[in-house]
Parts: C-alpha cells; sequence; structure tokens
C-alpha cells in the first residue's frame, strides 16, 4: 500500500518527499550495490524506488554518466578507429543542417564524439570549435526552436502551459523522424548536464518512463490539459437522466486544419451510443483518447529517440516529478552563496575586486528571487539552477572584467592584457568606461561580462536594466 500511495504522491502531494524514506535505510549502501549489480539492490530500485532520496540518485546517475564517458575515452586509447563528427552549423539554419546532419548520425557518435563548429551570416567558420559552450549553445538553441509551439511540433496546456506533443505534428512530413531527434538531442543535453527552461506535461513525461505507468489515470489528469472537456465528462458522470438523450456516440469529431475528422474510440464506436450503461467507458475511453491515442506515435518516437542516449535502465528509480527537474532544473530559489563559492574570475576580477564585492552584495542581500532567476537565465539561457549545485555547471559560471575599449566579439591580444591589468587595479581606461555600458552575457559559455564600474549604485542600476531588458550583445 505504501507504493501505491507514494505513487499517488506524484501526482497529488500531500506530503514532503522524505516522508517514504524509512529512517533506518541506508541509500548509501544501496546505490553501492546498485552500482556493482547486486540483486537486491535493482529490486529496490525497480519495486521501491521511493526509498531514496532525489540527492542520491542524481548521484548514481552522474556516476553512471561519468563511468560511460571513462569507458569510451579508454577505448579511443586503445587503438580504435576515432569516430568524432565535425559539424558545420549555419545559424540561420539552425535545426534544418542539425536535423539534416544528426538524424542518422550513431547513437555512440552523438553521445562522445560530436563536434559542433558554427557558420556565421558571411559564411565564415567561427571560433570555438572545441568550446564545451559551443556545443550547449546548439542544444539549447536546437531545442528552444523544436519546442516552440509556432514550430508545431509541440502544444501547450491551456493553464499552466506545459509541453506535450502536438496532435496536429503532422504538419510536418517527417514529423515523427523530428520526434526522435529532438528526443535525442533532449536527451543529450541531459547526458552533458545541461538544463533546459522548460516545463512539460506530467501526463507526457510519465510516459518516458518504462513501467512507471499502472496506477496513472488519464481522467484524473485530464484536467491539466482540457479542463472543459473535463467537466463535461463529470456531468455525463452524474446526470442523473437518461444519457442516450445526449445524443452521444464513442466517436469524437477533431478540426484538423480547418477540415472536420470523426475519430472512433473504438471499433464501430460512430454507431454505438453512450447509454448508462456503458457511460463510464465512454469517459475513460474518451480521456484516453485525448491524453494518449492522439499523441501515441509522436510519443514514441520522441520516447525511442531519448532513451537511445539515456538508457531507461539510468533512469528507472526516477519518478516523473524527478524526471522534469533532471531535465529543467531546481525548482528551488537560486542560491547565490553557493554560486559566489563556484564562480570563476576572468580578466582581472578577483575575489577581493570592489566590483565583485558589490556584486555579491547586491546579488545576495539586496536581489528578489525573481530578479536572481532572471540574472541566472541572463548567463546561463535557464532560470533554475543544476540539480547537484552549481559546482556540478558546466562551463563554470564566469564573471570577466570588460571596459570601452573592448568590443562584445572580438578583442586583440595587446586589449585584453591591457584590460586584464587595469581591473586587477581597478583603474578606469576612460570616461565612459562602467559608466554607459550595460552587462552582457555569453550564455554558451555561461559568462557574465561586467564593466569595471565606478559605483555600487551604477552597478545595481546598469544590473537591474540588462536582467529586466533581456539586454545582450545587442544592447552592449
Amino acid at each position: 500500500s505504501s507504493g501505491i500511495n507514494a505513487e499517488y504522491g506524484e501526482r497529488r502531494r500531500y506530503t514532503s518527499n522524505k516522508f517514504w524514506t524509512p529512517k533506518d535505510a541506508s541509500p548509501s549502501s544501496i546505490i553501492a550495490e546498485l552500482k556493482t549489480g547486486k540483486g537486491r539492490a535493482h529490486k529496490v530500485a525497480d519495486y521501491i524506488p521511493w526509498v531514496l532520496p532525489n540527492k542520491k540518485k542524481l548521484e548514481y546517475l552522474q556516476d553512471v554518466i561519468r563511468q560511460d564517458k571513462l569507458a569510451q575515452r579508454a577505448e579511443d586509447r586503445h587503438g580504435f578507429e576515432s569516430r568524432t563528427v565535425l559539424v558545420k552549423i549555419h545559424r540561420k539554419r539552425l535545426f534544418e543542417d542539425g536535423f539534416q546532419q544528426l538524424n542518422t548520425v550513431p547513437d555512440q557518435i552523438l553521445k562522445h564524439n560530436l563536434k559542433i563548429m558554427f557558420v556565421n551570416e558571411l559564411g565564415l567558420d567561427e571560433v570555438g570549435i572545441d568550446q564545451d559552450g559551443v556545443l550547449k549553445e546548439f542544444l539549447e538553441e536546437t531545442i528552444r526552436y523544436a519546442l516552440n509551439p509556432s514550430f508545431g511540433l509541440f502544444a501547450v496546456t491551456e493553464e499552466n502551459h506545459w509541453l506535450y506533443p502536438s496532435p496536429l505534428s503532422k504538419i510536418h512530413f517527417e514529423h515523427l523522424e523530428l520526434f526522435h531527434y529532438i528526443g535525442r538531442i533532449l536527451a543529450k543535453a541531459v547526458y552533458e548536464g545541461i538544463v533546459v527552461d522548460l516545463s512539460f506535461a506530467p501526463f507526457f513525461i510519465r510516459q518516458l518512463l518504462q513501467n512507471k505507468n499502472t496506477l496513472f489515470s488519464y481522467f484524473d489528469e485530464l484536467p491539466s490539459l482540457d479542463a472543459e472537456l473535463h467537466k463535461n465528462l463529470l456531468f455525463i458522470k452524474t446526470y442523473e437522466g437518461d444519457v442516450s438523450d445526449l445524443g452521444l456516440t464513442f466517436s469524437v469529431d477533431e478540426n484538423e486544419f480547418g477540415k472536420v475528422v470523426t475519430e472512433e474510440l473504438m471499433p464501430g464506436g460512430s454507431y454505438t451510443a453512450v447509454t448508462n450503461t456503458n457511460k463510464m467507458s465512454y469517459i475513460f475511453q474518451m480521456a484516453h483518447f485525448k491524453m494518449h491515442t492522439q499523441i501515441h506515435k509522436q510519443t514514441r518516437a520522441f520516447t525511442s529517440g531519448f532513451r537511445s542516449i539515456i538508457s531507461d535502465e539510468w533512469l528507472r528509480m526516477f519518478s516523473f516529478p524527478e524526471l522534469q527537474m533532471l531535465v529543467s532544473g531546481d525548482s528551488t530559489p537560486v542560491d547565490f552563496s553557493d554560486l559566489k563559492k563556484n564562480v570563476r574570475y576572468l580578466g582581472g576580477y578577483h575575489g577581493g575586486h570592489r566590483v565583485i564585492l558589490w556584486f555579491w552584495d547586491i546579488t545576495i542581500n539586496e536581489f528578489t528571487d525573481q530578479e536572481k532567476s532572471s540574472l541566472l537565465k541572463f548567463v546561463t539561457s535557464c532560470s533554475r539552477p543544476p540539480l547537484m549545485g552549481f559546482a556540478s555547471l558546466s562551463p563554470p559560471f564566469s564573471i570577466r572584467a570588460v571596459d570601452e575599449e573592448e568590443e562584445c566579439n572580438e578583442q586583440t591580444p595587446g586589449q585584453a592584457l591591457k584590460s586584464s591589468f587595469k581591473s586587477f587595479l581597478g583603474l578606469q581606461a576612460g570616461s565612459s568606461s562602467g559608466t554607459s555600458r550595460l552587462p552582457t552575457a555569453s550564455t554558451c559559455f555561461n559568462l557574465l561580462k561586467l564593466p569595471v564600474y565606478r559605483s555600487k549604485q551604477n552597478l545595481r542600476q546598469k544590473l537591474k536594466y540588462a536582467i529586466n531588458a533581456g539586454a545582450g550583445f545587442e544592447l552592449s
């Protein structure tokens, strides 16, 4: 019964996560046994995963992925043929180029041996081919483009704006291949520890977890997709008269691109009337159709792509809220004290620099939780912190000093050395330095470019303006 209650608690939270963890359980010993392949630990993972805290599950997953990467590097070192694939992506055709070149690339190469090079508007190769940030930018931009409802692959629920596969995704001729591809890309982001700022509908993300749907009720979850339909079905359920008077059949009319298409809930459904005897079957079949049947092919393709990179074996102990957190990061307020402990300073900045001291005082002691999230999104493109803290953020959060001589995208070695020396000494190069410029960011490198401001007030004003206006290179 505890298993049933724990799984129900995933959908309707009525107690803390720690409630289901026995006080005498030793999560560390279970995880240790799980790594060695002992049967008892695997049974725990399969049948009572709620006894393990989410942090322990994350540590296990990170260790499994780390071992997977090490095994591939060892294979490369022992004389196997290098299989690294260099993919050139035109920025104007980022999604199309990625799909055409990576859709048929073997899973192992996508996981371990993928290098991205961007081609700019002039057709010239951009620098940074071996930087992790280039891959991060490619993955984030691909996911952002594909999951935008205007593209047509995904739709959003009315109330919470959760993402789920669009029933009308077939507007794209290769829509199932596209779902498989974006599933692989999202899994690659998870594999690399990159969190993306999005939220999937629970009824969809649950289907990514194999053998996790035994207690799932589509009717109970229907309000998250269509509250009006759920209300109408409740009316039918409690209707005291003769339901057949309503003239319903086991079918539903759908509007597909301006054309009404009738879908049957069961064979011969168009000719089967809904009565008091079979109305409960109608209610649950309608909910199942809306939340499963309509998007089954899309979900299967997406799941197949996701599991080709992230093994189902690795995820079997995760619940669907934990999987959502794995994809999109921690929903708790951003801990800037933790960020401060794991920041990297560049360009002459250091922990004792006056601008840095002002920066942390403002962000830790003055910023609201919303402003902290906005700043994090400004720099990393995601408003949520990594699940394992900022020590696990890759590339690490960095703050670099800039002055008026530095251009946003390019600086000569002499200028860089001069800028670093001035910043280290806390000097200003001219009247505009640190006064007129806004902070900017390179999200692909998790890099904040912070001018050497003359006053704390000016820093506060410019920083708040930048994160609230979404200022980037164009406002620098």
